[in-house]
């Protein structure tokens, strides 16, 4: 049994940096650890331990707020519990409780299990031009793809988008393909 929810002490923080040092390459750790700093934390929590946790923020460009979950992690021993589906579950309610008009993820290609939570959850894989051309048309202010990696400080191979906001999702449905019709 687990619980997900904000961190409520340092010692739940050193346990996340903890996690982040022991599941990510040296490169993804760096960014991960900084991330501490600037996003909102939840933490899934197992027995007193945490065990798992993710990083999101809201960014807004234009009129439209756009909600990024930023890291993700869930220790491998825990894994296959349903954790990181529940962890993308809670951070994705606070995001649409904030304004949120969509989310957007990345992972690299070979991260299937993660690309598996976000499509059960009704993310569709795309790439960074196709979700740069979608939140341009719902009025973002960027002109291409490096605008928006440079807004969510993001860069993996696979984006993983959703439209969550009700005016949108019923106005204008992203296709497998990721485009809006």
């Amino acid at each position: 049994m687990f619980v997900i929810r904000k961190p409520e002490n340092a010692q739940e923080i050193e346990q996340v940096r903890d996690i982040i040092r022991r599941i990510f390459s040296e490169l993804h750790a760096y960014y991960a650890l900084k991330g501490l700093k600037n996003h909102r934390l939840l933490v899934a929590v197992c027995d007193g331990n945490v065990v798992g946790f993710i990083q999101f923020k809201l960014v807004q460009s234009g009129n439209v707020r756009i909600g990024h979950i930023y890291y993700m992690g869930v220790l491998p021993e825990y894994r296959g519990r349903g954790i990181g589906t529940e962890l993308v579950k809670c951070a994705e309610k606070e995001l649409v409780s904030k304004g949120a008009d969509c989310i957007i993820a990345s992972t690299q290609r070979r991260n299937q299990p993660v690309i598996k939570i976000f499509t059960k959850l009704g993310y569709v894989v795309t790439d960074w031009d196709e979700v740069t051309h979608i939140i341009k048309s719902m009025g973002a202010d960027v002109e291409d793809p490096y605008d928006l990696m440079w807004l969510i400080y993001d860069y993996d191979e696979v984006v993983l988008f959703k439209l969550v906001r009700k005016s949108l999702t019923s106005k204008k449905r992203v296709t497998s393909s990721g485009i809006l019709s």
